[in-house]
C-alpha cells in the first residue's frame, strides 16, 4: 500500500537560478558599490590583523553579502569568505576543470578546516555559507521520497517497469568510506565532506579497518581513480572523483591533525585553515539580514549548481588565458627555492597548486554574479587566487608552529615544565639557576650543570647575549 505523499519542502523564493538578481544588483546602483568601498576601509583601518581575508577577490554583491552577515550576525569576515569559496567550490563540483597544459587538469575541491574557539560561531557561519546547498537537497530529497514512493508502488501491483531511484546530493556527513564511494557513484557531480566537527573525522580514520583512510584522501584530494573491491557487495570504480571537506575545529584539537603520521605524509598540507585574529565575543542581537542580499547569494550558488557539463564528457575543461598564464608561471618561477623547515616546502608546493583551484572558483563565481566569461580562467581570477594563497599560506605555517610548540611541550617533564612556567620572559643565567636550582626539602630540584644544558634548547631559550635568555615558548 502507497503511503501518504508529503508536501514539497518549503524554499526561499526558490533557489532555482537565474542570472536575475534582486534591486539591489551592483551594476544598476553605484551607490551600494560607494558602500562597499567605505565597508572595506572602515575594515581595514580598524580591524588589527596581520592576515585579514582578502574578501576583494570576490565581486562586490558577494562581499555585500559577506559585510551584511558580518554586521548582523557578527560572524567573522574568515569565516564567511572562506565558507562562501568552499560553498561555491561544492556547486561548482566537477562541472569545470582548468587544463594547464596536455596531461595536467586541476578541478576545484577543497579541505577546508574552519578554526576557532568555543561561541566563534564557526558552524553558524557555515551553515550561512551552505544554506543555498542544504535548501537545493530538501528539494532533492523530496523528489526522491516521491520517485521511492512510486517504485515501491509500482512493486506492489507486480508490474514494475520504474528503475529503483538514488538519492541526489551535494553532501555527506556519517559515512564509512565505502558508502562515501557508493554515493559519489551515483552523484557524479561530486561530494563534499561536511562534518561540523572535524575532530570526529580525524579519529575515525580506521574506524572500520586498517588500510589507511588517510592515503585515501589523499587520493581524493588529487581526484585520481577510486575504487572498492570486497568479497560482499558491488564492486564500485570512479574514475574522475570530486570530494572535497569542509568543517570546523577548535584551537587545542589542532594537534590531532598531526598524528598518526599526517604530519609526514602531506595531509597537513592539504588542509586549508581559516584561523582569525582578534577574534571577539559574539553579542546576541535581533539583528536580520537583508533578504533581498540573502536572494543574491541563493542565485549565485544556485548559478553556479546548474552550470552543464560539456554534452561528450563530464567535465568542461577550460585553458587559462594567455596573459593570465604568464603571469602565473612568472609568480611560481620566482617563488623560493630553500626553507627553512622541510613543511614550509611541503605547504608550499600543494598551496601553489591549490591557486590553480582557486583561480577556477573565482572565475566562475564572478561568472555567475556580473557575467564575465566561463570559457577560460582570466588574469584577474589568477592574481585573486594569488592573494589566496598568501592568506592560506600565513595560516599554514601558523597552525604548524601552534602543533610544534604544543607537541614540544607536552614532550618536557614535569620539573622541566615548571621551571620553565617559573623563569621570567628574560632572565640572566643567575637569575635561572636562582629559580632553578632552589631547594625542595632542603635538596636542588637540579644541579647547575643540569640546568645550563637545559638552557642550550634551542626551542625554549634564545640566547640574546652573554649571560642573558630569552623564553620562546
Amino acid at each position: 500500500m502507497g503511503g501518504q505523499k508529503k508536501e514539497a519542502p518549503h524554499t526561499l523564493r526558490s533557489i532555482r537560478g537565474s542570472k536575475n538578481f534582486s534591486e539591489n544588483e551592483f551594476n544598476k546602483n553605484d551607490s551600494i558599490i560607494d558602500q562597499i568601498d567605505l565597508e572595506s576601509d572602515f575594515l581595514s583601518l580598524t580591524e588589527n590583523s596581520e592576515n585579514p581575508f582578502p574578501f576583494d577577490v570576490f565581486p562586490k554583491i558577494v562581499q555585500e553579502i559577506i559585510f551584511e552577515a558580518h554586521n548582523k550576525y557578527q560572524f567573522s569576515i574568515d569565516y564567511l569568505g572562506a565558507g562562501i569559496l568552499t560553498a561555491s567550490s561544492a556547486a561548482i563540483g566537477i562541472s569545470h576543470r582548468v587544463r594547464v597544459k596536455k596531461g595536467w587538469g586541476e578541478k576545484s575541491n577543497l579541505f577546508t578546516v574552519i578554526v576557532g574557539r568555543p561561541g566563534d560561531s564557526k558552524s553558524h557561519a557555515l551553515n550561512f555559507c551552505f544554506k543555498p546547498l542544504h535548501i537545493r537537497e530538501n528539494e532533492l530529497f523530496y523528489r526522491y521520497e516521491q520517485e521511492l514512493q512510486n517504485y515501491e508502488d509500482s512493486l506492489e501491483s507486480g508490474k514494475n517497469k520504474i528503475k529503483k531511484p538514488y538519492l541526489e546530493k551535494f553532501l555527506i556527513s556519517d559515512y564509512t568510506i565505502e558508502a562515501l564511494i557508493l554515493s559519489h557513484y551515483y552523484n557524479k557531480r561530486g561530494l563534499y565532506i561536511y562534518v561540523d566537527e572535524l575532530h570526529g573525522w580525524i579519529k575515525n580514520f580506521n574506524r572500520y579497518s586498517s588500510s589507511g583512510e588517510a592515503e585515501i584522501y589523499l587520493s581524493l584530494w588529487s581526484g585520481t581513480t577510486i575504487s572498492t573491491d570486497r568479497a560482499s557487495g558491488k564492486n564500485l570504480r570512479i574514475e574522475d572523483p570530486f570530494v572535497g571537506v569542509i568543517g570546523s575545529t577548535q584551537i587545542p584539537v589542532l594537534k590531532e591533525f598531526a598524528k598518526e603520521g599526517r604530519s609526514a605524509n602531506g595531509f597537513m598540507d592539504r588542509l586549508l585553515f581559516v584561523y582569525p585574529e582578534n577574534q571577539k565575543t559574539i553579542k546576541w542581537n535581533i539583528n536580520k539580514v537583508d533578504e533581498s542580499i540573502l536572494q543574491n547569494y541563493f542565485t549565485i550558488i544556485s548559478n553556479l549548481i546548474d552550470l552543464k557539463c560539456d554534452q561528450n564528457s563530464q567535465t568542461n575543461a577550460i585553458p587559462i588565458e594567455d596573459s593570465a598564464k604568464k603571469y602565473l608561471f612568472n609568480w611560481q618561477n620566482n617563488r623560493p627555492d630553500d626553507y627553512l623547515f622541510d613543511y614550509e616546502r611541503s605547504i608550499e608546493i600543494k598551496l601553489q597548486q591549490y591557486v590553480i583551484r582557486f583561480a577556477l572558483i573565482l572565475q566562475l563565481i564572478h561568472y555567475a554574479s556580473d557575467k564575465k566569461t566561463k570559457n577560460e580562467v582570466q588574469l584577474f581570477a589568477v592574481k585573486g587566487a594569488i592573494k589566496l594563497f598568501d592568506y592560506f599560506y600565513h595560516n599554514a605555517i601558523k597552525v604548524r608552529n601552534e602543533i610544534t610548540k604544543k607537541n614540544y611541550l607536552e614532550s618536557l617533564t614535569e620539573l622541566q615544565k615548571n621551571i620553565l612556567k617559573e623563569l621570567p620572559d628574560n632572565f640572566t643565567t643567575q637569575k635561572g639557576l636562582e629559580i632553578a636550582c632552589k631547594k625542595v626539602d632542603g635538596k636542588p630540584r637540579v644541579s647547575e650543570r643540569q640546568f645550563k644544558t637545559y638552557l642550550k634548547d634551542r626551542k625554549l631559550f634564545k640566547r640574546m647575549s652573554h649571560g642573558n635568555y630569552k623564553k620562546i615558548l
